[in-house]
């Protein structure tokens, strides 16, 4: 199974234009020790498959600290969910359920 890059958002720019989208756009803020992280990325890579209209990014909350604090995340990872350009409910932790039931719910 080839699994897909995920676009990593390297600045505040980048965060406003990737979220400036018609639809659904998920961030995950990881951090290059996150162990959960690592766990959930065949999820997120599932996922990225199973909702082909999602647009995925990824930022290491330590290397754009402006994106985390924007977001408000303090747990890696974090998936913020934006509609529309809007932020919606977030999902913390390695949680892929309850990650698919926020995607559902805002498709």
């Amino acid at each position: 199974m080839s699994t897909s890059e995920i676009p990593v958002l390297d600045s505040k720019t980048a965060y406003l234009k990737a979220v400036m989208y018609e639809g659904v756009t998920v961030l995950e803020g990881t951090a290059t020790w996150c162990a959960q992280c690592k766990a959930i990325a065949p999820e997120v890579q599932k996922m990225i498959s199973e909702f082909p209209d999602v647009k995925f990014y990824t930022y290491d909350v330590e290397e754009t600290p402006d994106i985390a604090q924007e977001l408000g995340v303090s747990q890696m990872p974090t998936f913020s969910v934006f509609k529309d350009g809007d932020i919606q409910e977030g999902v913390t932790g390695a949680k892929p359920t309850e990650l698919r039931k926020v995607i559902k719910e805002n498709l």
